[in-house]
């Protein structure tokens, strides 16, 4: 089973692609969507994350939570 990065907003795994640069970009530009469509929608809490996964191994390598930015 290969190494994924899994992209997870609002606590439901939303995208999953074969770990590579490319996907982690890929990940990266979907999260940017979604963090502009939930302050479009008025979110205040939740959060989005993208994680490493290894067998039944998770780890974080970015995440962005709209508590924390409310500006």
């Amino acid at each position: 089973e290969k190494d994924t990065y899994e992209l997870w907003y609002l606590g439901d795994n939303f995208d999953s692609r074969i770990k590579c640069r490319e996907s982690l970009d890929e990940l990266l530009k979907q999260a940017n969507e979604l963090i502009a469509e939930g302050r479009f929608e008025g979110l205040t809490v939740g959060g989005i994350e993208i994680a490493h996964c290894s067998g039944d191994e998770l780890e974080t390598v970015w995440d962005f939570n709209f508590a924390d930015a409310r500006n």
